[in-house]
């Protein structure tokens, strides 16, 4: 079954010529929607990225500048679901799950698998809180009365690290699609080779792996264990980030019609005939 099949092999991308036309007005409607739909699917995944980057220094600043007022930070990313970044926090972690489990759905590779699941478990992270601080007289919320705070929290951690650790299997997947990819682009060579790409990809997944080893040998010799969550989500989080962001930032086919437009041929006089 290809549900089990990785997709390895690079997208095909419009040529010089269809950008040009594109930007010229002169494709017609089917080349022309393709290119728009491109563009918009490239911006989606460009945002997804951005938005794991940004969500973490967004939720410790908003949190320590605008609400609490303090610069510490709280134990774990999901904690400041118990806070006044609440809304953030679930917003944005929604956001990334519907768009993990839309973006690739009628394709039948592992990569639609693993995205869905993705989606699905980070969802799941945002509608299961964490435990309550202790130090903070929060009441339960609705479903931590019905089935209970720590029943809650299990679900929770399960869920958060099915998404982090697929996050990494993700990375690897576009590490290899990547190396794959030719270096000639539209007809010139690209500024990064597919080599500098593999390596990058696969290094953001080699982050996430070492954010999920870190928080694990952490918590189980104490050391920084006060910390280690937040730290160490935070990593992955920013790691699984900028591997989407910059697979987003197809900038030869985002700024295509401009560069198009300067790459456009220079019209040959035609010689009048005697």
């Amino acid at each position: 079954m290809t549900f089990w099949k990785p997709d390895t092999q690079p997208p095909q991308r419009p040529t010089a010529d269809e950008l040009r036309r594109y930007a010229a007005n002169e494709a017609d409607a089917n080349e022309r929607g393709a290119i728009l739909y491109l563009k918009s699917y490239l911006v989606m995944r460009a945002a997804i990225g951005f938005l794991g980057i940004a969500l973490p220094i967004a939720l410790f600043l908003g949190d320590a500048f605008w609400l609490k007022g303090t610069m510490e930070a709280r134990g774990s990313l999901s904690a400041y679901y118990h806070s006044g970044m609440r809304d953030v926090f679930v917003g944005a972690l929604f956001a990334t799950g519907v768009f993990l489990v839309t973006y690739r759905v009628v394709e039948h590779t592992l990569d639609n698998v693993l995205s869905i699941i993705a989606g699905v478990a980070v969802m799941g992270v945002a509608l299961f809180p964490t435990t309550r601080p202790p130090e903070i007289g929060i009441p339960l919320t609705p479903l931590e009365a019905r089935l209970g705070e720590q029943r809650v929290a299990v679900v929770h951690y399960v869920c958060a690290g099915i998404f982090i650790v697929l996050l990494g299997v993700i990375s690897l997947i576009f590490g290899i699609r990547e190396g794959r990819r030719s270096q000639e682009r539209d007809g010139e060579a690209a500024r990064r080779s597919p080599t500098f790409w593999r390596r990058f990809h696969w290094g953001c997944a080699a982050a996430i792996g070492l954010a999920l080893a870190f928080m694990g040998v952490s918590e189980i010799s104490r050391w920084f264990s006060h910390y280690s969550l937040i730290v160490g989500e935070t990593a992955a989080v920013f790691a699984f980030g900028i591997s989407w962001f910059m697979k987003g930032l197809e900038l030869q086919i985002l700024l295509g019609p401009s560069n198009a437009k300067q790459q456009s041929p220079t019209p040959v006089p035609v010689e009048a005939s005697p």
